[in-house]
């Protein structure tokens, strides 16, 4: 996958970075991370992905990572290519939360790896419950809207309800509509956003809840990609 435009993807890249440093200063040498798919997603697409937050294992800061995305980094992509062990031992790429995104977006796009993914919350943390997520997520969210006027995304999804919550508050979105997995026990939901556009929310894997291809099927139905 190359960049069409050299000229205009480093623009992007340096609005994000500006914005970042403006926005970002409380939180800038903290352990953490700014983009996991490709610097190379940063372009117009039909989907852009939030999970929470950067799990424990991140080895830089966020202002390390901004000086990555700077120099034409990532090239990979951390659902793919990153190994997420920690308690448990996983092969690269295996972990269940890349096992989900990976299931998910093979489901709805024609490869995964063209979707640019991150996180409502840059900074990394080995347990969300730690964080304080509506103060970080505001912190966060200016970095977020400048990635968005770039990828100019049709549908926004999430990992989890928070996430899901906050995007729905920012874009004005309507009451979420969940779909049951039994009675009582929902596996996603979607909200209709202002500007036309869709958010998809998919019950965080933390949660005992693994996407499968009945959920993929139903979402691509909810889309009209069947």
């Amino acid at each position: 996958m190359g960049i069409n435009d050299p000229s205009l993807h480093e623009r992007n890249v340096a609005a994000i970075v500006l914005q970042a440093e403006a926005s970002l200063g409380p939180i800038l040498n903290v352990l953490g991370t700014i983009l996991y798919s490709s610097c190379e997603t940063l372009t117009k697409g039909k989907f852009y992905f939030l999970g929470l937050n950067p799990g424990g294992g991140s080895e830089r800061t966020i202002s390390q990572s901004l000086d990555e995305l700077a120099h034409g980094k990532p090239t990979e992509n951390a659902y793919f290519d990153q190994n997420w062990s920690g308690k448990r031992t996983y092969d690269i790429g295996e972990h269940p939360y890349q096992q989900d995104f990976k299931c998910l977006f093979a489901g709805l796009t024609d490869d995964p790896r063209k979707v640019c993914a991150t996180n409502l919350i840059f900074k990394g943390s080995p347990d969300a419950r730690e964080l304080r997520i509506q103060e970080l997520a505001r912190l966060c969210w200016s970095v977020h809207k400048v990635i968005i006027e770039i990828v100019q995304p049709e549908v926004i999804v999430t990992f989890g309800m928070d996430a899901f919550k906050f995007v729905a508050k920012e874009f004005r979105g309507g009451p979420p509509e969940p779909h049951e997995a039994r009675p009582g026990y929902w596996s996603w939901k979607h909200s209709i956003l202002a500007y036309d556009k869709k958010l998809i929310g998919v019950r965080h894997p933390s949660r005992s809840a693994r996407i499968n291809n009945q959920v993929v099927d139903e979402i691509k139905q909810y889309l009209g990609l069947v």
